[in-house]
C-alpha cells in the first residue's frame, strides 16, 4: 500500500551531510482508522542548498583571493592576483576593464588594493610572467556556462598551452572547450553551450603561457545557467558533488509499501 509521511522538526547536520530530522512523524496508512504516532531521529536525505557542506570557491573573486583556485607549481602570472578595481583605467590605458563586483583576474596587472603593501593603484607586472589558474572541479549541471574575458588572442595550443592566453572547459584533462581575449583590456561576456557534457566533471583552466606582446589573459565572474538564461548558485552546483544530483525542497516523502 502507499504511505505519505510528512515530517516536523528541528533539522542538524551531523557528520559528512547526513540530515535528522528531530521531532514527530505522523504516518496515516490508506484503509486504517487511526494514525500511528512515532517520536524519535529519523534518517533523512539532505536536499537543502544551505545544509550542503562548506566549499571554498570564489567564481567572481570577490573574496579579494583565489579561494577554490590553485596555481600551477611554476606559476608567476597570478602571484599578485585578483586585481582591485579598474587598474587599465588607474593606469591611463584607455581601455576599461569592465569588470564586476571589485574583483577579478587581470594579468597585466599589479594591484591588489590599497591596503597590499608596496603596491600602487596603476602598477603592472606586466606580460612576462607565465602560469596556470585551476579551478576547482564542478560537475556541469546547466545548459550554459558564460564569464567574461579579455585581453590576449593567443589561442589553445595542444598539448600544454604553451604559447597560449585562454580560457578553458576541461574535462578528464583534456579541453573541450576554450576562448581567448580580443587584444583589449576590456572584457565582454562570452557563452559556452555545455549541454553535451551535463553529468560530468570538469574544471575551468586559465592558461597564461605568452611573455610576448598581449600575453595575458583576463578573467571574471563564471557562471552556469539553464537554457533560459536562468542562472544556477554556486552553492547548489558544489552541493551536488556531496548530495549526487541538484537539491530540492522536498515537503513529502512517498514510498509504496
Amino acid at each position: 500500500m502507499k504511505k505519505t509521511v510528512t515530517s516536523v522538526g528541528v533539522a542538524t547536520l551531523v557528520g559528512l551531510g547526513c540530515l535528522v530530522l528531530i521531532g514527530l512523524l505522523f504516518s496515516k496508512l490508506s484503509g486504517e482508522s487511526e494514525a500511528a504516532f512515532i517520536t524519535g531521529p529519523v534518517l533523512y536525505l539532505p536536499t537543502l542548498i544551505n545544509l550542503a557542506p562548506a566549499v571554498d570557491f570564489t567564481h567572481d573573486f570577490e573574496t579579494g583571493d583565489l579561494s577554490g583556485w590553485t596555481r600551477s607549481k611554476d606559476d608567476k602570472a597570478h602571484e599578485f592576483q585578483p586585481t582591485f578595481e579598474d587598474n587599465p583605467t588607474a593606469r591611463g590605458r584607455g581601455q576599461p576593464s569592465q569588470h564586476q563586483g571589485d574583483w577579478w583576474i587581470g594579468g597585466y596587472e599589479k594591484y591588489q588594493g590599497p591596503k597590499a603593501k608596496g603596491q600602487v593603484a596603476g602598477g603592472i607586472q606586466g606580460d612576462a610572467p607565465i602560469g596556470d589558474l585551476t579551478s576547482i572541479e564542478f560537475k556541469i549541471v546547466g545548459d550554459k556556462m558564460n564569464f567574461l574575458i579579455g585581453a590576449g588572442n593567443h589561442p589553445w595550443v595542444e598539448p600544454k598551452g604553451e604559447g597560449s592566453t585562454c580560457v578553458n572547459l576541461e574535462i578528464n584533462g583534456k579541453m573541450v572547450m576554450t576562448e581567448t581575449g580580443k587584444n583589449t583590456e576590456t572584457m565582454a561576456r562570452v557563452e559556452w553551450d555545455v549541454s553535451k557534457f551535463k553529468g560530468q566533471m570538469a574544471v575551468i583552466k586559465l592558461y597564461d603561457r605568452n611573455a610576448g606582446g598581449w600575453g595575458h589573459i583576463n578573467f571574471d565572474d563564471v557562471k552556469q545557467t539553464t537554457n533560459d538564461g536562468k542562472e544556477i548558485p554556486w552553492e547548489a552546483i558544489l552541493a551536488v558533488k556531496a548530495f549526487g544530483k541538484l537539491p530540492t525542497t522536498l515537503g513529502q516523502i512517498k514510498s509504496d509499501r
